[in-house]
């Protein structure tokens, strides 16, 4: 097992209403695991992700990726720090007018090196490897649920993160949909050393296709489960 990639160190958060959502809480997800944070509806992991990726900040204590401490980040050192790690969020957020190619590969273009044909040609690499068989150059609004989430996958891991997190990634899936894409993710995240794959469920169930080596609760307003 790695260092800790992601740390929250006695972090308070609130609502927007002024309801307390962790008060306190710690939790640490390291280099080389898949972990599964499970809750039920309302219990914080939106919020938990809004912190992790910088979009919200804590009333108290310190969330860190990297080993660096982000709450006084922003701008270019706080991007940085996000071009290591990638998301698929649950509402599988695409952008409607660009076609299905063109969303895979945004990350690419605007973030690496590569070329516009450069980034064009990995992106039809990436959907390939993430199992999508339809027309990358449609637009996504028409795609069934499955086909989204295969093109957000493709973007998500095309800039090799390091980490990867996935907000119910699961939702409206069939078994054997779960079962593929999760398996996926998995290989994805155990084709290099070192790198995090963090999934949150409802229900702790999801494990058994994310094959999560670690279960993290949201009970209360902390976290439970984290022994390595």
């Amino acid at each position: 097992m790695g260092p800790a990639l992601i740390e929250l160190k006695g972090i308070t958060c609130v609502s927007e209403d002024g309801g307390v959502i962790f008060e306190d809480a710690h939790l640490s997800l390291y280099g080389g695991e898949r972990a599964l944070i499970a809750g039920p509806p309302a219990s914080g992991k939106g919020p938990l992700l809004r912190l992790i990726a910088g979009l919200e900040r804590p009333i108290r204590g310190e969330v860190l990726l990297f080993g660096k401490d982000i709450s006084g980040l922003e701008g270019r050192e706080l991007n940085d720090l996000r071009k290591r790690m990638g998301f698929i969020f649950n509402d599988n957020i695409l952008i409607s007018n660009l076609k299905v190619v063109e969303n895979a590969a945004l990350p690419l273009i605007y973030h690496s090196r590569l070329t516009y044909q450069e980034s064009m040609e990995r992106a039809l690499e990436l959907l390939d490897l993430a199992g999508y068989r339809g027309d990358p150059w449609a637009l996504p609004g028409p795609l069934p649920l499955y086909a989204k989430k295969e093109v957000c996958v493709a973007r998500a891991i095309s800039m090799e993160p390091d980490i990867v997190i996935c907000e119910s990634f699961t939702d409206g899936l069939t078994g054997p949909e779960k079962e593929r894409l999760s398996t996926l993710l998995a290989g994805y995240q155990g084709g290099a050393p070192g790198r995090l794959l963090v999934l949150t469920a409802g229900d702790e169930s999801e494990a058994v296709f994310f094959k999560a080596d670690r279960i993290v609760r949201i009970e209360g307003r902390g976290f439970a489960g984290q022994a390595r």
